[in-house]
């Protein structure tokens, strides 16, 4: 009786898994692009390249979770950021794929003085093009807000403190824009 159930739902688990992975593909790929707070709007944007994973919940509501470095160590800091998005594919096209998204993350900065923690909520639109042998390539506008959770106790001195080595996550509204390409299985 406890066999009979168990090959049930191994059974059950199989044929759930098979039409999950058949309906929902997975993707994977990496971008490159630039983002700035609006608190040093003055300045240059920062660099963003990143990585990610997207799993297909239904056909057209994917899961993405993206793993992004901010600004390059030359600076002497190095800040990243992990998020986690709901993605919407619009339109039935099966090449041209119009996007919505929003998510939430975390944020670490490593600065020479300490580390620096927050949080941020984004969303966005894009367009992604999909080949038919699984290529993807694609452009994401990002909007979203970031707070700093906790900061270094004492900030160094402005004699003593290398003037390259700015913070590159600040507490306020972000934009980013990036293109990626990867491999949709």
């Amino acid at each position: 009786m406890v066999r009979l159930a168990s090959l049930r739902l191994i059974g059950a688990v199989l044929a759930m898994s098979t039409a999950v992975s058949f309906a929902s593909p997975i993707t994977v790929g990496a971008s490159v692009g630039i983002t700035q707070d609006e608190v040093n709007t003055g300045q240059d944007p920062n660099s963003a390249l990143s990585v990610f994973g997207r799993f297909g919940l239904t056909s057209r509501l994917s899961a993405e979770l993206d793993i992004t470095k901010v600004g390059d160590d030359n600076t002497g800091t190095s800040a990243r950021t992990v998020t986690g998005f709901a993605v919407f594919d619009l339109g039935a096209n099966p090449h041209w794929v119009p996007q919505i998204f929003a998510g939430a993350g975390i944020d670490r900065e490593q600065l020479s003085y300490g580390e620096s923690d927050g949080h941020h909520f984004e969303g966005g639109l894009g367009l992604e093009y999909r080949a038919n042998g699984g290529f993807v390539i694609g452009a994401r506008l990002h909007l979203g807000g970031r707070s700093i959770d906790s900061q270094p106790l004492v900030e160094p001195l402005a004699c003593c403190v290398d003037l390259y080595s700015n913070a590159k996550l600040d507490a306020s509204q972000f934009r980013t824009l990036d293109a990626y390409a990867g491999i949709r299985f």
